[in-house]
């Protein structure tokens, strides 16, 4: 998922919250992830570990609000890969298979799946008694119509061919090579199962009226203030512990915290980080915390015909980083300094020890560039304090090794509509990709492919995209793998980027709240969680 509205990276300044394992009321969601289910069974609904009471031994309350910065643009997960909108999407609609929060796949609305013919095919059992929101039947019919949909907005790496229905409850999905990926693929709320009918009558609609088979349905919205979920009383897995999900949108990030703490809200989205320390310290609230596949970084344009086209030169910037200062100064030791584009916790990640904090080798590999005295390049960030603030300390950084860094402010919207105008004054800009497959895959062919949407370090390697396209297509085994390492041997060759840290995901709550579980795309589950009453 790519930065498509500026306002989604004012979360990045928040990471510093909480590190898994932290002190005080912080609380790691990995320690009360939901138990893992054998993939060929899955009888039942998402559900939370929690050593609290159960809400049938207490009084709950009937609603859960929880505030967030940034207004919806949609509420069709076809349309927007928008994290601002994931927790709506992940209580409102399901995918054929999900993540918990430490990342395992499990059943959703498929209970079995199996790759057949040497892994062209993909075949699934769905979930049988399964009601929409308007009360129509999930079957066959709607997958088939949600995969077509997602293959239109290039979901599948050009790799798919059709969706069979086999009947009302059976699938496969084909495929024109091997395409491994495509598991993760299908747990990304963006891949949420449509109801073929209504969003094939009209598309635009389906935008501000949903219909989905999740615990939650929609109830009433006022774009810019607030949306409001009811309890799906025919839910498959049962009826969920609490009435009423709302999300409020609060713009401004202290108001947030203040709302928490006058209990006008349970949760609070992306509270400012000077905020953390005072109500991790206070008993009446707590802040959650798992691990995130969003990485923040350093991005050239390589395809300059200045020094940034070199990628020697990219090379010495990476080895002039101190990333680990960046983390323990700015983010409080609450992120970790990211070695690759990878996440640590995707599969296929590989680490790496190639182009470390190292400013002899930076002034060698200058000189050996042919820039032995340095030069000035214009690194563009957005609004976001600590984004500016990591800007300077780069531009720091960068000065002992000869290189000046003229750090330009300016609106996220004016900085990509210039980046995909292919305008000649983008040199570099800080900003972030999220894997939200939990899979390399997904960042290999969105964000690095020659000429992709998403590529905006315009990387180009005509061998690195060779070798994606036949890794994408081999089997588990040796070749795999060490087509992977090739592709991490392009990327630590080329440098498109300087990958400064991976964040954590938090949020803020009340100390009442139970069973939320967190995901590390941000697509928070409710369908668990409730509020004790006084």
């Amino acid at each position: 998922m790519k930065r498509t509205i500026s306002l989604l990276l004012a979360v990045i300044m928040l990471l510093a919250l909480t590190a898994c394992g932290g002190s005080g009321k912080s609380s790691s969601s990995e320690g009360t992830a939901a138990p893992a289910a054998p993939a060929s069974t899955g009888s039942s609904a998402p559900s939370e570990g929690s050593s609290a009471p159960a809400a049938s031994e207490v009084a709950v309350k009937d609603e859960i609000i929880y505030c967030q910065g940034s207004d919806l643009t949609t509420m069709d997960p076809s349309f927007s890969p928008q994290e601002r909108a994931y927790g709506l999407y992940n209580n409102m609609f399901e995918t054929l298979v999900r993540y918990d929060t430490d990342m395992n796949i499990l059943p959703g609305l498929a209970t079995e799946w199996s790759w057949e013919n040497n892994g062209t095919d993909l075949a699934f059992t769905l979930r049988e008694g399964v009601k929409f929101h308007d009360g129509s039947d999930f079957n066959a019919d709607d997958v088939v119509y949600t995969m077509d949909k997602a293959n239109e907005r290039g979901r599948f790496a050009k790799t798919y061919e059709s969706c069979e229905k086999v009947d009302d409850y059976h699938v496969v999905i084909h495929f024109n090579a091997p395409c491994l990926a495509a598991l993760y693929t299908l747990t990304t709320p963006n891949s949420s199962i449509l109801p073929s009918d209504v969003h094939a009558k009209d598309p635009e609609a389906f935008k501000f009226a949903p219909v989905g088979t999740g615990p939650y349905k929609l109830k009433d919205f006022s774009e810019g203030d607030y949306y409001t979920l009811e309890r799906f009383e025919d839910y498959w897995g049962g009826p969920v512990k609490t009435k009423y999900l709302t999300l409020k949108i609060v713009p401004e990030a202290s108001q947030r915290t203040i709302l928490l703490q006058n209990g006008e809200v349970d949760v609070a989205y992306e509270v400012p980080l000077i905020d953390v320390e005072g109500l991790v310290e206070d008993k009446d609230f707590q802040v959650l915390t798992c691990p995130s596949m969003k990485n923040v970084f350093m991005e050239f344009n390589c395809a300059s015909t200045g020094p940034l086209g070199n990628p020697k030169v990219r090379q010495a910037l990476a080895c002039a980083v101190d990333k680990n200062v960046i983390v323990d100064n700015l983010l409080y030791g609450y992120g970790t300094a990211a070695d690759c584009f990878i996440p640590t916790t995707c599969n296929d990640y590989i680490e790496s020890d190639v182009n470390v904090y190292d400013p002899a080798r930076a002034k060698t590999l200058l000189t050996e560039a042919g820039y032995p005295d340095g030069f000035s390049f214009t690194l563009w960030t957005n609004t976001n304090q600590t984004y500016q603030e990591i800007a300077s300390v780069i531009a720091n950084q960068l000065s002992k090794i000869g290189v000046n860094v003229n750090v330009v402010v300016q609106d996220d919207n004016t900085s990509f509509a210039l980046i995909e105008a292919n305008d000649p004054s983008y040199e570099a800009i800080l900003d972030f990709w999220q894997t939200v497959s939990g899979h390399a895959d997904y960042s290999f062919q969105g964000a690095l492919l020659s000429g992709v949407m998403n590529n905006f370090s315009k990387y180009a390697n005509p061998a690195f995209d060779e070798t994606y396209f036949k890794y994408a297509a081999t089997l588990e085994g040796a070749e795999r793998t060490e087509l992977l390492k090739q592709l991490y041997g392009y990327l630590n060759e080329d440098t498109p980027s300087v990958v400064l840290y991976n964040e954590v995901k938090y949020v803020a709550t009340t100390a009442k709240l139970q069973g939320l579980q967190l995901s590390q795309v941000g697509a928070h589950y409710y369908g668990n969680a409730y509020v004790v009453e006084d």
